[in-house]
C-alpha cells in the first residue's frame, strides 16, 4: 500500500480492529490512519547503523534501551491515543515516551516524519528529534526546549552530532555508511 492513503476521524479501538484486521503497518497519529511504506535497502541499512552505533554505547550504562522498528509506542495528548513506529527510539530505562527518536526520511514518509509526527513527538515530550536525510547524507537535530521544538542545525558527514541521551558526540559518516 501507499503511505499516501490517509483515513480521517479514528479512535484508538478503530485502530486495535484494524491492526488485528490486516498485514500491513499502519499508523495512528492524531486521530488519522497511515498507511507504511516499505523501506529501501539502503534506508534499513541507515536504521541499523544508528541501532548498532546507540547499542554499543548503551551498553556501558545501560540507562538508556534503544528499539528499533517495528515496535509500537503509545503517546497520549488531551485524551487522543497516537500509535507510531518510529525507525529508531531511545528509552530512558523503562518509561514509555522514549527520550530520543531517528527518522529516516524516505519520498513517501518526509511530509508525515518532518510535520506530522514532529507535532506529536514535540506534544508528547521526545527530547530528542532526528530527521535523516539519505539523499543528501545530512540529519536534522531538534531539541526540546519549554515544550517547543529548537532547530540545532543540521549535521553533515563531515560533523560530530550531539546526542544528549547518550552523552556523547557521533560521528555522522558512520551512520551513511
Amino acid at each position: 500500500m501507499n503511505e499516501a492513503l490517509k483515513l480521517e476521524n479514528y479512535s484508538y479501538e478503530d485502530y486495535l480492529e484494524i491492526d488485528k484486521s490486516t498485514k500491513e503497518r499502519v499508523e495512528l497519529i492524531f486521530g488519522n490512519i497511515y498507511m507504511m511504506a516499505g523501506a529501501s535497502a539502503y534506508h534499513q541499512d541507515i536504521v541499523g547503523n544508528i541501532f548498532f552505533i546507540s547499542k554499543s554505547i548503551t551498553k556501558k550504562s545501560k540507562k538508556y534501551i534503544p528499539k528499533i522498528t517495528p515496535f509500537d509506542i503509545k503517546l497520549e495528548i488531551n485524551g487522543d491515543i497516537s500509535i507510531v513506529q518510529p525507525d529508531i527510539m531511545l528509552f530512558y530505562n523503562n518509561l514509555k515516551i522514549p527520550y530520543a527518536i531517528f527518522e529516516v526520511l524516505s519520498i513517501q514518509t518526509a511530509y508525515k516524519d518532518m510535520r506530522i509526527k514532529k507535532d506529536l513527538y514535540e506534544a508528547s515530550g521526545v527530547k530528542e528529534y532526528f530527521l535523516v536525510n539519505s539523499n543528501f547524507k545530512m540529519i536534522d537535530r531538534f531539541v526540546l526546549v519549554d515544550n517547543r521544538y529548537l532547530y540545532d542545525r543540521a549535521y553533515g558527514v563531515d560533523d560530530k552530532m550531539r546526542v544528549d541521551c547518550l552523552d556523547c558526540d557521533i560521528d555522522v559518516v558512520k551512520i551513511f555508511e
